[in-house]
């Protein structure tokens, strides 16, 4: 079995390896291998280039849209004229299969209220996108309808609030499919920027792959097994977390949970700065699981 970290063993690596070559070519290095996902799926499917060209242009005028607020802005940073940006982003809105599923919109919803319950108004202002009050209200009534969120009447407004259980959402429709992807590769993205594009990684941040044999049927109870230990153990963490938030003593959290004083003596160990603020905080997380069979090396024969 081997392991393969984008976690540096330690903080000196990070700074090794970036000494050694110029810092703007250690960031294109990073870049061009975060591309690696998307263009072989771009070979598996035989698109063309300018097809391949089209998409990522298009990504990333998503993600603009939704990092800044004028498109003046975006100029800038594009190094394009506004006039262009006007033009994407009509090729952009053509493209309705780029809109973001309802699913999605409730998922927004749902970490918005993560952090505290507010009213249907409060949460029309905090979504990304601009999106419109309606939209909102669409989302908070699906999430009562399948019971993910509850009403309650705080000052005479009514305010929703999110119910803490495991919720599946796994689905064949395709849309679903397309939004858990999107998910997924923002958590992926944001490892990235943490660990690769700080002056010091993130120590709450981290990532592996192991490769290793198996029986393709023992694999199938390895999932299974995967998925119980997570659900079972991040519920603990969750169930720790809501007794440090209504704790009047912060350090409650650390005396009740023995997952904060293992966090707090590994901080300890790294010399961290940071240790105590994190030790102490309570933040949302995602942890995104895989388990696939090991890609083949572009050029390597079938077996």
């Amino acid at each position: 079995m081997s392991a393969q970290s984008i976690k540096p063993q330690a903080e000196s690596t990070v700074n090794v390896s970036q000494d050694t070559i110029p810092y703007q070519e250690y960031l294109l290095r990073v870049l061009f291998a975060s591309f690696q996902p998307a263009v072989r799926l771009g070979l598996e499917l035989n698109y063309p280039l300018d097809t391949i060209k089209e998409m990522m242009t298009l990504a990333l005028w998503k993600e603009a849209k939704a990092k800044h607020n004028t498109i003046n802005l975006i100029s800038l940073i594009f190094g394009k004229s506004t006039r262009t940006l006007k033009t994407l982003s009509a090729r952009y809105n053509r493209g309705r299969f780029f809109q973001q599923s309802e699913m999605n919109l409730c998922r927004q919803v749902e970490d918005l209220l993560q952090k505290r319950p507010m009213c249907l108004e409060e949460l029309s202002r905090r979504l990304p996108h601009y999106n419109e009050f309606d939209g909102a209200s669409l989302a908070i009534q699906m999430l009562l309808k399948t019971g993910r969120v509850e009403e309650e009447l705080r000052e005479g407004k009514v305010v929703y609030i999110p119910i803490t259980r495991h919720h599946n959402l796994y689905s064949d429709d395709w849309e679903m499919r397309i939004d858990a992807l999107s998910e997924h590769s923002a958590a992926i993205s944001e490892t990235l920027r943490l660990r690769f594009l700080e002056s010091t990684p993130d120590p709450r941040t981290m990532a592996r792959t192991f490769t290793f044999q198996a029986k393709e049927e023992d694999i199938v109870a390895f999932q299974e097994e995967l998925l119980d230990f997570i659900r079972k153990r991040y519920r603990e963490l969750e169930k720790s977390a809501l007794e440090h938030q209504e704790s009047d003593d912060p350090s409650s959290f650390e005396e009740n949970s023995d997952e904060a004083t293992l966090s707090s003596q590994v901080f300890d160990q790294r010399s961290n700065p940071i240790a105590e603020e994190i030790a102490s905080a309570v933040s949302s997380f995602s942890l995104y699981l895989g388990v696939t069979p090991t890609p083949k090396v572009i050029g390597t024969p079938d077996q």
